[in-house]
């Protein structure tokens, strides 16, 4: 039975398994939201980014950084979890023994959780354009899909990176907080990457996992692809395929002596 014939009914189960989870929903669907009533509080704070096509207040700008990073960022949560569980429970080498194909397994769990991911992204959007953000209503609103598709995609690979590193669950979910914590600070999620010092702004946008995708994702929510787009969508598919590497080389799918 190949993988492509095996992956529907384990897409069913996947997704069974996610939403029988009720710490699993809560975490996907409330917390992001929390974030954005308080940021709702403090929306007539004073507080803009320049940009070509004018000024985004700050419950716009941050709404929408956190609509580009959430879903991705709550999902390498959730994969560093779920993975390094897999590896000290020998999941995936009891899956092996059966006619399962642990890839097959793997590719279920990725798909549901980028389904979940896109969902929860664009109902972000449409409660952050109710609470008072401002979004264009052009054609490149488009780009938010395969945008987020990337970061989540790169956040589920780190997920899985970890995972692999870590000896165990506590030591992955502690090694993922010390090297992601940085990032939420320095990848433009709230305030403005300019408030960097030097060239830090340039810098961060290579050297910060998710800063060039949440700043392609802002550009493309207020309708303003400027001549950085193309460069920021390069960038944010090395740190794609750079996650991506780390993963295949750090998490086995079936140990080699199994």
């Amino acid at each position: 039975m190949t993988v492509t014939a095996q992956l529907r009914p384990l897409l069913l189960a996947s997704a069974k398994m996610f939403y029988r989870s009720l710490d699993s929903v809560v975490l996907a669907l409330v917390s992001p939201f929390l974030l954005l009533a308080v940021v709702a509080l403090v929306k007539h704070l004073d507080f803009g980014f320049a940009h070509s096509s004018g000024v985004i207040g700050f419950l716009t700008f941050t709404a929408i950084g956190y609509a580009a990073f959430m879903g991705a960022h709550l999902n390498q949560d959730g994969v560093v979890g779920t993975a390094s569980g897999y590896r000290a429970e020998g999941v995936l080498k009891r899956i092996a023994a059966t006619p399962i194909s642990p890839t097959a397994f793997i590719a279920a769990q990725v798909l549901t959780r980028l389904a979940v991911a896109l969902i929860e992204t664009l109902t972000f959007l449409v409660v952050a354009i109710a609470v008072g953000a401002s979004i264009a209503y052009t054609a490149d609103l488009a780009w938010i899909v395969p945008i987020t598709a990337v970061a989540v995609l790169t956040g589920t690979a780190f997920g899985f990176a970890i995972a692999g590193v870590a000896g165990n669950p506590e030591a992955a979910n502690q090694l993922n907080i010390t090297l992601f914590t940085p990032v939420f600070l320095l990848a433009g999620v709230q305030y403005p990457l300019q408030g960097l010092p030097g060239a830090l702004p340039d810098i961060a946008l290579y050297a910060v996992p998710f800063a060039a995708p949440i700043q392609a994702f802002r550009e493309a929510v207020v309708g303003d692809l400027g001549g950085d787009f193309a460069r920021l969508v390069v960038i944010s598919l090395a740190w794609l395929a750079i996650a991506l590497a780390l993963a295949v080389r750090s998490y086995r799918l079936v140990d080699k002596d199994a």
